[in-house]
């Protein structure tokens, strides 16, 4: 029998893409219009995870917008938050 832990350790793990391990300060903007600067802990094709010491900046199903600052007029983009855990939260942009 697959308990729960074990069965959400195994969706986490099933991604579509590889996990870059990567640190950038992001410009997160949430619903109402507030705007965090975060560490990016990591990215793929299909999203990021981002350190959040704070619980209550996202819930999950929230759409946000995510901006590098490493890079000049970088895009902004459209995303979806996926999980919400102790250390941060995970977004899949959305296509």
């Amino acid at each position: 029998m697959v308990n729960k832990v074990d069965k959400a350790m195994a969706t986490i793990n099933q991604r579509r893409h590889e996990r870059i391990k990567h640190r950038a300060s992001i410009r997160v903007s949430t619903n109402p219009e507030q705007v965090h600067v975060l560490d990016m802990r990591d990215f793929s094709e299909s999203g990021m995870y981002l350190a959040c010491d704070e619980n209550n900046v996202v819930t999950v199903g929230d759409e946000v917008e995510v901006q590098t600052l490493e890079l000049e007029d970088a895009p902004i983009l459209k995303s979806k938050v996926m999980r919400v855990d102790k250390d941060g939260f995970a977004v899949e942009f959305i296509m």
